[in-house]
C-alpha cells in the first residue's frame, strides 16, 4: 500500500497501492487477475469507493528449467564442493524476467546456498547473508559453475544437442 491514510481509525479520502499477481503459468494468472480484480471491486462497493485501475505492461513467464543443463550445472557446482539439489523440471516456481528469458533460450535458474536453513529469501537477514563473505564465496563459486557449464557445452557438442532437444520438445 503506497498511500493508506495517516491514521488506522479514519478512512482517507485517497489510498493507492502497487500489488503483484503470479503464477506458475498464463492461463492460470489470467484466472487470478480476474479474481483479484473481483476482490478490489468487492471492497470499493462495499466501502463506497471509486476503484481505479490498470495492469502493468511486463509479464513475467513462468520459469522453464532445463534438466540437462541444471545436471551439468550441479556436477560443476558439486566440483567446487558445494552440494545442491536438482530442481524438478516439470514444476515451476513462479514467474521472473529469467522465465521470460527461459521460453525462447534453454536455461537454469539455480539457488546456492548462502543462509542457514530458515532464513526466508528478500529478507533483512537474507540481504545481510549475501553480503557476507559467505554470500560472496557462494555468488563466486555459481559464477565459476557457470562458466565451466559453458566450456562444457562448448567442449561437447554432444551436450549442447541433448540441451537443445530438451528444450524443443517442450516447446514443440
Amino acid at each position: 500500500i503506497t498511500d493508506g491514510g495517516e491514521a488506522a481509525n479514519i478512512v482517507p479520502a485517497h489510498s493507492a497501492g502497487n500489488f503483484i499477481v503470479r503464477a506458475e503459468d498464463d492461463s492460470y494468472l489470467d484466472e487470478l487477475k480476474e479474481r483479484v480484480l473481483d476482490c478490489f471491486i468487492g471492497a470499493a462497493t462495499a466501502t463506497g469507493a471509486r476503484l481505479e485501475y490498470r495492469w502493468g505492461e511486463t509479464r513475467y513467464a513462468p520459469m522453464r528449467n532445463n534438466l540437462t543443463l541444471a545436471r551439468l550445472f550441479k556436477q560443476n557446482m558439486q566440483s567446487l564442493g558445494r552440494r545442491m539439489p536438482l530442481s524438478d523440471p516439470d514444476r515451476s516456481f513462479g514467474s521472473t524476467d529469467m522465465g521470460n528469458i527461459s521460453q525462447i533460450v534453454p536455461g537454469i535458474h539455480p539457488g546456492v546456498a548462502i543462509v542457514s536453513p530458515g532464513v526466508v529469501n528478500h529478507s533483512p537477514e537474507f540481504a545481510l547473508a549475501a553480503c557476507s563473505e559467505a554470500g560472496i564465496e557462494g555468488m563466486l563459486d555459481a559464477a565459476k559453475a557457470m562458466a565451466m557449464t559453458i566450456v562444457d557445452l562448448i567442449a561437447s557438442p554432444e551436450t549442447l544437442a541433448q540441451v537443445k532437444q530438451e528444450f524443443g520438445k517442450k516447446n514443440g
